[in-house]
C-alpha cells in the first residue's frame, strides 16, 4: 500500500507541475493555449513519447537503451533509399523492412545484455555509433527525398480531427500501461528490474523477457523514424541525432528509478508532456535551440539528483 501510495503522490506532482508550467506559459505568450500550438505541441512530443513510453520497461528492468536516436535515423535512411529506387518494393514492404530495422537492432542490443552479460550502457552505445555510422554510408551522407502517401498520412493525417502521430502515442501509452500494471509480464519486469537474482530462483526466465525489451525499444524507434520521415519527407542519417538523451531525460522525470524495479507509464507520460510544455513554451518566448539543450542537460541531472536524495531518506528512515 505504501508503494502504490508512492506511485500516486509522484505522478500527482508531476501533472502538478505540468499544470504549473502551462498556467505560467500562458501568460508569458498569447499563442501558447491556442489551438494550433496545442496540436502542433501534442504532435511533436508523440515522436518521441513512443519511444519513451517502451523505454520505460527497459529501464524498470534495469536496463537501458541509448541506440535510440541512431535507429530513428537509421530507418529514416533506410525506408528513403528503398522508396527511391528506379523499381521500388511495394510501400507495405518497405514499412516492414523499416520496422524490421529497429527489431534486428533490438535483438542484437538484447542478446549482447542477456546472454554475453554485456553492459547495457555500453552495449546501445555501441549500438548507437554502428546504425548511426551505417546511416551515413547508405546515404553517402546526402539527405534523401520521400513523398509518399502513406507514410505522410501516418505523420500528418487525421481522424476525427485528432493527428494520427498523436493516435499512435495514445494507443501506445494504453498497450503498454495494460501491460506493465495489468499483466503478469508486467509484474515480471519489476521483479527483474527490483532482484534479478531472486527473480531467477523463483523460477523467471529472465534473459527472454530482457530480450523482448530490447526487441520492442527498436521498434518503438523505428517507429519514431517512420513518424519522422513523414513529417520531413526526407529520411537523413542526422534524424533522431540528441533524441535518446529526450527519452531518457522524460522517464527519469517521469519517475522511473535508474536502479530498476521502479516506474510506470502515466509519470513516464507526465515526463514526456513537461519536457514538450517546456521546450514549446521556451520556444514561443524566443529561447534559442542550444539553450533549449541546457535546459534538458539541467532537468536530466536534477532527476537523477532528485532520485538519489529521495532514495536516500527512504534508506535512513
Amino acid at each position: 500500500m505504501k508503494i502504490i501510495g508512492n506511485k500516486i503522490t509522484t505522478n500527482m506532482s508531476l501533472f502538478a507541475f505540468l499544470g504549473f508550467l502551462i498556467i505560467v506559459f500562458s501568460f508569458t505568450s498569447e499563442h501558447f493555449l491556442g489551438y494550433y500550438n496545442i496540436i502542433s505541441l501534442l504532435t511533436n512530443i508523440s515522436y518521441s513519447g513512443i519511444a519513451a513510453i517502451v523505454l520505460t520497461l527497459v529501464m524498470i528492468s534495469r536496463g537501458l537503451d541509448i541506440s535510440i536516436g541512431g535507429v530513428i535515423g537509421l530507418t529514416t535512411v533506410v525506408v528513403a533509399t528503398l522508396y527511391s529506387q528506379p523499381d521500388p518494393f511495394p510501400v507495405w514492404l518497405i514499412l516492414i523492412i523499416g520496422l524490421s530495422t529497429g527489431t534486428l537492432v533490438g535483438l542484437l542490443n538484447g542478446w549482447c545484455i542477456a546472454v554475453m552479460d554485456m553492459d547495457p550502457i555500453i552495449t546501445t552505445l555501441g549500438a548507437m555509433a554502428i546504425t548511426r555510422g551505417l546511416a551515413y554510408v547508405i546515404s553517402d551522407a546526402q539527405s534523401i527525398l520521400m513523398f509518399e502517401e502513406t507514410t505522410d498520412f501516418i505523420s500528418n493525417g487525421t481522424i476525427f480531427y485528432i493527428p494520427m502521430p498523436i493516435i499512435l502515442f495514445l494507443i501506445t501509452a494504453l498497450i503498454f500501461s495494460i501491460i506493465l500494471h495489468k499483466s503478469k509480464f508486467g509484474r515480471t519486469i519489476y521483479a527483474i528490474g527490483a532482484n534479478e537474482a531472486s527473480a531467477k530462483l523463483s523460477g523467471i526466465s529472465v534473459k527472454p523477457v530482457k530480450i523482448i525489451l530490447y526487441v520492442l525499444s527498436g521498434l518503438a524507434a523505428s517507429v519514431s523514424g517512420i513518424i519522422l520521415i513523414g513529417q520531413t519527407s526526407v529520411g537523413m542519417p542526422q534524424h533522431g541525432l540528441g533524441t535518446e538523451l529526450e527519452v531518457i531525460t522524460a522517464v527519469l522525470l517521469g519517475g522511473t528509478a535508474l536502479s530498476g524495479g521502479k516506474g510506470t507509464i502515466y509519470g513516464t507520460i507526465a515526463g514526456v508532456l513537461i519536457l514538450g510544455v517546456l521546450f514549446n513554451g521556451l520556444t514561443i518566448s524566443g529561447v534559442r535551440y542550444v539553450h533549449l539543450q541546457i535546459f534538458q542537460g539541467i532537468l536530466l541531472l536534477v532527476a537523477v539528483a532528485t532520485y538519489e536524495i529521495k532514495t536516500r531518506n527512504e534508506v535512513a528512515s
